[in-house]
């Protein structure tokens, strides 16, 4: 229970924090903190991994995906075309490869570009598409949305996991985790929806949101249990110790990173979004 006590108080300090940042901040405040969670947590990842580490490639990656979350932000104001940011994004990927393969060994040229890769795509992108989510009109009540279904599937998931869980939901990459905790987390998530729809999602229409949150609650747990597979090859238990009782900056935000894109993908594919262009 003392874990649980940590990450209690851990949150009551930092969701105010985020949800200040959201409210009063826009697109604007969000951008350097955004910018320095994506640092931390792509960083956590390559240390995952001491001979990523050691390379000089996963330095310039760390770079990569700081430019790409500002990116994201610039686009989120406007302030940049999509054919801009896929020019960027893809001279980079390029730039990580030929990097990865001069500063390789001779016994491991390229091997270590699909974890670098790995980095840049997984992670700023996630940190990213936030700055995207409080772009769009109504992006206040997204991005609010997006932030309490993704706590309350952890919260819930958490508690039923260790007080009733029984059957395990992936031995193989996160022997802790159940089923019970899983739906636990998918009905939470559902209720959330359900009950903060006319507040922050006055625009899209009760049967979707019950199609968005129960899509999104599953599909968050699923990047927390990849997270827990990367854990799993890198044989530790957290990716760094910087929160109290949740770990580093990269278990906190785990499923948020597969969170935000599926959110911003329903809102593209079936509600009309886009980022706005003033080019």
């Amino acid at each position: 229970m003392t874990n649980l006590i940590q990450r209690t108080l851990a949150a009551l300090i930092l969701i105010p924090v985020f949800l200040a940042l959201v409210h009063w901040g826009g697109v604007v405040g969000l951008f350097l903190p955004a910018i320095a969670i994506g640092l931390l947590a792509q960083g956590e990842f390559y240390r995952m991994f001491p001979d990523i580490w050691k390379r000089f490639s996963s330095r310039v990656a760390l770079l990569a995906g700081a430019l790409i979350i500002a990116a994201l932000g610039l686009m989120a104001r406007g302030r940049l075309s999509p054919d801009t940011l896929l020019s960027l994004f893809f001279m980079l990927l390029i730039l990580l490869l030929a990097l990865s393969v001069l500063s390789g060994d001779e016994q491991d040229r390229t091997g270590g570009f699909p974890l670098i890769l790995t980095g840049v795509v997984y992670i700023p992108t996630g940190v990213g598409m936030v700055l995207l989510l409080r772009g769009l009109p109504g992006g206040e009540g997204f991005v609010i949305y997006l932030l309490g279904l993704t706590w309350i599937v952890d919260i819930l998931g958490y508690v039923a996991g260790k007080s009733f869980g029984r059957r395990k939901l992936s031995p193989a990459l996160s022997p802790k985790k159940t089923w019970e905790g899983a739906l636990a987390g998918v009905a939470g998530g559902l209720f959330w929806g359900l009950s903060v729809h006319r507040y922050f999602l006055p625009a899209i229409s009760m049967q979707e949101t019950v199609f968005m949150s129960l899509l999104i609650s599953g599909w968050g747990q699923v990047g927390d249990l990849c997270e827990s597979a990367f854990k799993r090859a890198a044989g530790i238990k957290d990716s760094g110790s910087i929160i109290p009782g949740h770990g580093g900056v990269l278990d906190r935000i785990d499923s948020l990173l597969f969170n935000s894109v599926a959110l911003y993908a329903i809102l593209a594919l079936f509600e009309g979004y886009s980022s706005r262009v003033w080019l």
